[in-house]
């Protein structure tokens, strides 16, 4: 018959037996080849680089919502890490998720495509809050990708990328791509206890706090008024002054392509530097003069540089980790450095045929 000893130490080192395998349960998780080569190009892209991180930056001129969802749809699939058990999945899954953040938000993926950079940044957030000073006031846009994730503005709702998951495959949205609820909504008063309340947009049924006191008296339409001052004072004012301001508003930049017409983007353009060719929707830029389409080829060039410059850079890390894999730990693979040595850097060579610097 074993001791108490003995049995307490058997007990000790099992439990620390099991504590180790819990501790090292990725080591015998599995992925396929097809997960990781998705895991090592999407970390091989920069983190805003969110058409790229979709496999969309080929298409990103032309690519509908649909194609977005489809390209989420297919990415998250290969890099979730209950799917795939590559190290690098978790950090490839929020990639893929921030990416749809941006892109499956009509007014996101606007200003993304406009400024190139991420629209939730404070600058952006404050160039947005400057142009249109109500909002942070957005009511729940119909439709679109943009009603999948609330009415933005100041209050904005934050998911997770695994929330994001499981309402796009759960069935939390309406149909089989509709826009999901957004959930309880945010509620505060504005002047004490007048009980003027501010509701976030864009949910069902927002919740309304009780009163504070049976004894409330009602409200009148002065105390209305007086709890409205603040936002007169800080919004109506500036609006104002941007009406009566001089100056034309900046038009939207059309869609356009490279290269090759793609309908309905037929009407040819010449980038003024490069010369590169590139095409738009003629109905986008009816009635345009010469100095808009002069103004709209410096923004295509500008445009084309930066995306050839993106593809290249993610040309020399794929030729990199290539030959870096082919070194191996104690000799060489001649068959991967083969691979290595005849990968195609086709947007780099590109460059260097335009001049320009890497």
């Amino acid at each position: 018959m074993p001791s108490a000893t003995s049995s307490g130490r058997d007990a000790s080192s099992g439990g620390s037996a099991r504590s180790r395998e819990h501790n090292q349960g990725n080591q015998d998780r599995k992925y396929t080849p097809e997960q990781k080569a998705a895991v090592l190009r999407i970390r091989r892209c920069k983190a805003t680089a969110f058409y790229d991180i979709l496999d969309l930056e080929a298409v990103r001129s032309t690519c509908t919502e649909a194609d977005i969802k489809k390209a989420y749809r297919k990415q998250s699939l290969l890099t979730h890490p209950d799917k795939n058990g590559h190290e690098h999945a978790d950090e490839a899954f929020k990639m893929v998720s921030r990416a749809f953040g941006v892109l499956g938000d009509k007014e996101k993926r606007e200003k993304y495509d406009r400024f190139g950079t991420d629209p939730d940044s404070r600058f952006e957030s404050a160039r947005a809050q400057a142009s249109n000073p109500f909002a942070g006031f957005g009511g729940a846009r119909a439709g679109g990708p943009g009603a999948g994730f609330g009415g933005g503005g100041m209050w904005e709702e934050e998911i997770s990328p695994e929330e994001m998951f499981q309402r796009f495959f759960g069935g939390g949205f309406g149909g089989p791509f509709g826009g999901f609820d957004t959930g309880p909504q945010f509620v505060f008063n504005i002047g004490g206890n007048r009980g003027f309340r501010v509701h976030q947009m864009g949910g069902a049924n927002p919740r309304r706090r009780p009163r504070e006191a049976d004894g409330q008296r009602p409200q009148t339409g002065w105390d209305t008024f007086i709890s409205l001052l603040p936002i007169l004072f800080l919004f109506i004012f500036p609006l104002l002054s941007n009406l009566f301001s001089s100056g034309e508003p900046h038009s939207a930049v059309p869609s356009m392509v490279f290269d090759a017409a793609v309908p309905p983007l037929t009407l040819h353009r010449t980038t003024p530097k490069l010369g590169v060719d590139y095409y738009v929707n003629p109905a986008e830029v009816e009635g345009w003069n010469d100095y808009k389409f002069r103004q709209l080829d410096k923004e295509a060039e500008v445009g084309f540089v930066r995306a050839l410059r993106r593809r290249c850079d993610t040309e020399m890390r794929t030729k990199r980790d290539l030959i870096e894999q082919a070194q191996g730990w104690f000799y060489q693979d001649p068959d991967k450095m083969k691979i290595a040595d005849e990968f195609e850097m086709t947007s780099c060579k590109r460059m260097d045929a335009l001049g320009l610097s890497r």
